[in-house]
Order: structure tokens, then sequence, then C-alpha cells
């Protein structure tokens, strides 16, 4: 499937909601960076991969990668869809986030239409072996099956095991891995090979919200016995995060917990550091040249946090998820440049091994 004597190459994407356009922001800016002095201003940056996984909104950007829409089409979608998608977020003071629990007691707080129609204009009819078969990019996106509570990784066919998936459409896969439990409703998928039978999935991010670990190990499967790994791995820049709790204050309710949503956004945050942790303790046991390069987010302006969250699409959280995507990929432009170290090496080697976004691409 791929040149042995090359690196086998991983993007890994966290998610996060909203926040993804940072994300996309970052990428987006690398890939100019680095395309500049080769003549190129938009680089095919699913192209720069191998294998690409993503969660929630980190497997929307994933498929659309490996699909080939461009970094500026992704930033596009944040920007002027993110706002419909997450109409209603959830406000921050304790007793109004009660009357917008009451408000969406028995739905999720946001419709589904927005998102489908969304992506439905990216992707259009796409499945997942089309995608493969145009790009020849693997995909793992996480999930969860809710008949069962059991996690569950959409595949490519990129080996010959894997051909559950192949019917299954990318804009029904993007909803399943993103449908975050209160934000969205969780999403009904009809089975593209079993008539009158569906299966309904939950956001990825309940169990791999970093999915480092996931790319990894399909890595770990795909690539040549002595083939190098190289990972590169970018979070959704999370504001500061932690509270000061006497022992006084730790019994904690509805409120505390802002009816859900903290405690969602919380198993989010570590899930990321506690999965890269544990990806670069295993790679140091494994015998085999394998590197995980991890992007460091710089967290939001003070002023600007109470703006920034997965279901935040305010103008503020656009202007400012884009300005620290941007800034951040100066940095570590900068830092690679300067800097000889190993992951400065190798961010250097992807993006200046990735090819220019071919005309005719989105």
């Amino acid at each position: 499937m791929t040149d042995t004597n090359a690196p086998f190459r991983v993007l890994s994407i966290d998610g996060g909601g909203m926040r993804g356009l940072y994300t996309v922001a970052m990428l987006d800016s690398l890939a100019r960076l680095f395309g500049r002095p080769r003549g190129s201003e938009q680089l095919d940056v699913g192209k720069g991969f191998d294998l690409i996984t993503g969660t929630s909104t980190g497997g929307i950007i994933a498929c659309g990668l490996a699909a080939g829409i461009s970094t500026a089409r992704m930033m596009q979608f944040y920007k002027e869809d993110g706002p419909k998608i997450f109409h209603s977020p959830a406000p921050n003071g304790k007793g109004s986030n009660l009357c917008w629990a009451w408000k969406h007691r028995k739905t999720a707080a946001n419709d589904v239409a927005p998102l489908r129609n969304a992506l439905t204009r990216i992707f259009h009819d796409r499945t997942l072996k089309q995608l493969y078969d145009d790009r020849n990019i693997a995909l793992c996106i996480p999930a969860v099956t809710m008949s069962n509570h059991q996690s569950r990784v959409f595949k490519t066919p990129h080996l010959q095991q894997f051909q559950l998936d192949n019917n299954q459409k990318v804009v029904d896969i993007c909803l399943a891995t993103s449908a975050a439990p209160i934000v969205l409703p969780l999403a009904s998928l009809p089975d593209p090979d079993v008539n009158n039978h569906v299966m309904t999935y939950a956001d990825g991010g309940l169990w791999a919200n970093n999915p480092v670990l996931v790319g990894l190990i399909e890595a770990l499967e795909i690539a040549g016995q002595n083939q190098p790994i190289q990972i590169l791995s970018i979070s959704t820049c999370a504001p500061p995060a932690g509270e000061d709790i006497a022992a006084s204050e730790a019994n904690w309710g509805i409120k505390q917990w802002k009816v859900g949503i903290n405690a969602l956004e919380t198993a989010l945050d570590a899930q990321s550091s506690g999965y890269n942790f544990m990806a670069q303790k295993l790679i140091r046991y494994l015998n085999r040249d394998c590197q995980i390069v991890r992007l460091p987010p710089s967290p939001p302006p003070q002023n600007a946090v109470e703006h920034i969250g997965i279901d935040k699409a305010g103008d503020t959280a656009i202007r400012v998820l884009t300005a620290l995507g941007q800034e951040d990929a100066k940095n570590a432009r900068s830092q690679a440049m300067l800097n000889e170290s190993s992951d400065n090496k190798c961010l250097i080697d992807i993006f200046s091994t990735m090819p220019p976004l071919q005309a005719g691409e989105h």
C-alpha cells in the first residue's frame, strides 16, 4: 500500500466541537507557510498522510482532508455554518444554565439539520469506499454504538478485512462521530447493506477524544515491518481548565456541572492529555522507529475564555480561534526552522513533502 522506504505518516485530530476551527486554521497556515517557498499557496494536506484519524469535529476535518477538501474550504464551513449548527449554546451563568436545561429537557439543544445540510454540500453522496478509491488515504473515525455502548471505529477498506463500512456515506459517519450528548441529537443511520435496519451512534469523544492511540494501533497494522511511523497530533484549543475547589465545596450538583456540559468538556480535556501521555509512553517500548509530534495549543486570552467552547460559535469565538490557529502555526514553523530537534525535523519533513492542491480540488 505504501512505499516502505518512506515514513508511514498519520494525522490525528482531537474532538472539540466549534473549536475545530482552530485546528483547520492551524493546518491552513502551516500549509501556506511551508508551501509558499515552493510556489504553492495551498498544499494538499490530506495527501501528506497515509492515514488520518479524527474524532467528532476532528472526524469531520479528517474526512474533509481525505476527500481533498482544502483547509480554506473547511475554515469556511466553521465560520459560515458553525453559528447555524450551534444556534443554542449553553450559557455560562449557573442560573441561566438551569433555564437552558429546562428548555431542552426533552431534546438536544441543537437540531441536526444545519449540520447535515452543511456536510452534504461538502461530501454529497460519497461513500467511504469511493473516497478511498479516489484518494488512497486511510481513515479511522471513532464513534459509540448506542445499542451496546461499545466503541466503534469506521474504517476505509485500506486492508482486505475492512469491508464493513464500504457503503457508509461520509456524511453519516461525520454525524455519528460528532453526535455530542446534550449538544446534538444521537445519529440514527440506515444500514446501507440491510433493509429497514437502523443503527444509532453517539460522539466518539466519549471514549477517544484524542484518537492518537487509534492512529498508532492502525499504523502498526498497516505499515511495513521496518517502516518508520510518524504521527502528527493536533488538538482543538481548549480554554484554560480546572477549578480550585475547597473540600467544603466539593459536593457538586447539576449547577456546578453546568447540567452536564462541564462534565462533558472535562472528559474531553482529560482524554486529550491522558491519551497523549499513554501513546508517548507506549512507543518507547515498541521495537521500531515511531515518533509522535503533538503541537501544543496556546490558550485563548482571558477576556475571550467565556466565548470559547464546544458549542460557542459567536463572532468572538470565530475571530479568536482563527487568530490562535494562525499564530500557533507561525510559532511552530519558526521553532522548527530554528531548532533542529527530532520533533521539529519531523514537522518540516511532513509539510515539505506535501504535494500542492491540484486544480479542480475544493
